[in-house]
């Protein structure tokens, strides 16, 4: 009787699971399939000096060269621009994919100094002598070393939430599709959550939707991903009081991810940089906390691009 019960049992979870796959696979993989389909209309592939790059253009006026994080992508950076409003109309935005994130290759610059030396090929073919460069987490290297090799480039730069010494962290053993599906299931949970932090903000739904979105398709970003953590992993110590433009660091208090002793130790070294603590802040905070930021960024923008 109870083996019959259980078996009975058995089979009926095995039909809702096959019914939920039937309706719910689909549906993903059109989600999916959309996303890709934006990643190729909203950035294009050039060749320069330095190698293949990914990029995206928008905007007109006084350039800036934007870093994406870990993991990311072009689109990382420029849809989160997009919901937020950013720092202002009047800057050109030049959103680079880093190597081994979606169409630029890994071959194009493993190191943060080699991937310096990429977007400086990427500014020459662009026609651009000098840009302010931002660089997010994990972007946070490849823009101290574009400071450091080419100062005379460098307007400015901005650390935001920024690596800028060794780091250690875990990778996943998910596989990359898993991982796009898990992201699709949980999504609209995790873009409560951000806009839970200020029911009042329509924005931040926008926000925690591209957060999440541009994690996918993870098979795309992998190798990057992979990359970045066994450089940043053994990543000396960079002779930051050699950087001279103006910079600014932003920071959360409570960033878990990459900890606020980065933004003291760029802080302590660079002669004459702003540190401004976000404070409760987390690694998050390019969301929740997004209008801070903007703000924080435009000043500074504005009062060094003179």
């Amino acid at each position: 009787m109870i083996t019959t019960w259980l078996l009975r049992i058995g089979i009926g979870a095995l039909v809702i699971l096959a019914v939920a796959a039937v309706i719910v696979v689909p549906r993903f993989l059109t989600w999916r399939s959309d996303i890709e389909r934006r990643l190729l209309e909203d950035a294009i592939v050039v060749q320069t000096r330095g190698g293949l790059i990914e990029y995206a253009d928008v905007g007109h006026g006084f350039p800036l060269l934007m870093l994406h994080g870990t993991p990311g992508g072009y689109d990382q950076i420029l849809k989160l621009v997009q919901a937020s409003g950013g720092p202002g109309p009047e800057l050109r935005l030049i959103v680079p994919s880093r190597p081994g994130y979606l169409r630029t290759p890994l071959a194009s610059g493993r190191s943060p100094q080699q991937q310096a030396k990429l977007f400086a090929a990427l500014l020459d073919k662009l026609g651009i002598d000098k840009a302010f460069v931002l660089g997010a987490s994990g972007g946070g290297p490849s823009a101290l070393q574009f400071a450091l090799q080419y100062p005379e480039r460098c307007a400015g730069l901005i650390l935001e939430e920024a690596v800028t010494r060794k780091i250690e962290t875990r990778t996943g053993s998910i596989p990359p599709v898993l991982t796009d599906l898990l992201i699709y299931l949980f999504r609209d949970q995790a873009i409560a959550a951000v806009q839970a932090s200020e029911p009042s903000d329509p924005n931040l739904s926008r926000l925690g939707s591209a957060l999440i979105d541009t994690l996918v398709p993870m098979g795309k970003r992998v190798e990057g991903d992979a990359n970045d953590r066994e450089y940043f992993a053994s990543l000396p110590d960079l002779p930051l009081q050699d950087i001279t433009c103006p910079t600014l660091i932003l920071h959360g208090t409570l960033d878990k991810e990459v900890p606020l002793v980065h933004a003291l130790w760029a802080h302590e070294r660079i002669v004459g940089s702003r540190l401004i603590k976000i404070e409760g802040g987390d690694h998050g905070m390019v969301a929740s906390r997004y209008k801070e930021l903007n703000a924080h960024i435009r000043s500074f923008l504005i009062h060094h691009q003179g």
